[in-house]
């Protein structure tokens, strides 16, 4: 049987004071990250992709951005374009999350910039493993 609870917190320590913004437009995937990185960083969860450029674009700070790469509206290639062109150094903090449902233009751009993907679903430990190890080689961007 699965443990149940705070089972995975052992996979890996998760850093308090950090901040991270989980961008996604499927509601259960947003509380699933959430859950899963609870108790170590601040997670902030946003479903608009237009609400989440435009916080990335404003004074809000962020040590780590979780993206769904295929949204319907603004996807997280857009979101990579804007954050490109007005504010670059965030871009390193970015990481995908992708169901595979890919289309050429997301299997081009994967190709292109090298940014790291994470295929869903995926595993909890996995998820905090890979967020312990970002934040460890990201400055705080507090």
């Amino acid at each position: 049987p699965a443990a149940g609870g705070d089972a995975p917190a052992s996979a890996a320590a998760l850093p308090a004071g950090r901040r991270i913004l989980v961008i996604d437009d499927d509601p259960t995937v947003l509380q699933v990250v959430a859950r899963t990185l609870a108790g170590g960083p601040e997670v902030v969860i946003l479903g608009d992709p237009h609400e989440a450029l435009r916080r990335l674009l404003s004074s809000d700070r962020y040590d780590l951005v979780l993206c769904d790469l295929m949204m319907p509206g603004l996807s997280g290639m857009d979101l990579h374009a804007a954050l490109l062109e007005a504010r670059p150094g965030l871009v390193d903090s970015l990481v995908f999350m992708t169901g595979g449902a890919f289309t050429e233009r997301a299997r081009d751009f994967l190709a292109r910039s090298g940014a790291l993907c994470l295929e869903k679903p995926f595993e909890p430990a996995g998820l905090r493993r890979l967020v312990a190890e970002r934040l460890a080689a990201a400055p705080s961007r507090g």
